[in-house]
């Protein structure tokens, strides 16, 4: 035993430099650890600020139970878009306007040939003639672009027009 004791004062100075470098390092360590810990327990106060804390669960919960309802509105959304897409495809949006004397006693451009159709082609010209003592309508259909009728110079005009009418493209996916 005295021979422990011996070896053991020998080394005892260089047991306490171990020891008291092995502190240093722990107390570096431990300032670290609380430093992150700080750090960590600022980001969830910022998280949970609004709340009371306790329950962030439920929090996470409602948030996906929002975001699921939000992705089925969407879907929802989309489906009515389409919908309405393909209404708009048989809607009769190419429009062309000519206003014009048909007669030489009747000024102001009075009389019109309108040519209305949709993105097929299919819809009709309609034209106006006013003169003094009455005013006659024709219309006459459109297929794909095209009157089985001869068109007048200014219901060609008209269709021209509405062939150069460019109307909003349609929302694509």
């Amino acid at each position: 035993m005295d021979a422990l004791l011996k070896s053991l004062s020998e080394l005892a100075p260089s047991l306490l430099l171990g020891l008291g470098v092995a502190v240093i390092i722990l107390v570096i360590v431990a300032f670290n650890l609380h430093r992150k810990l700080r750090s960590m327990e600022q980001r969830w106060q910022t998280l949970l600020r609004e709340t009371s804390g306790s329950n962030v669960e439920r929090m996470l919960h409602d948030h996906f139970d929002e975001r699921r309802m939000l992705l089925a509105e969407h879907a929802e959304t989309r489906r009515r878009v389409e919908i309405l897409e393909e209404k708009l495809e048989s809607s009769k949006r190419h429009l062309g306007l000519i206003r014009y004397d048909a007669f030489e006693d009747v000024g102001g451009s009075q009389s019109f040939a309108l040519a209305i159709f949709d993105d097929r082609g299919d819809g009709a010209i309609i034209n106006s003639l006013v003169g003094r003592a009455d005013c006659r309508v024709y219309a006459k259909p459109l297929n794909r672009g095209r009157s089985d009728r001869t068109l007048s110079q200014e219901e060609q005009r008209a269709l021209d027009d509405a062939r150069r009418s460019t109307p909003k493209p349609l929302i694509s996916p």
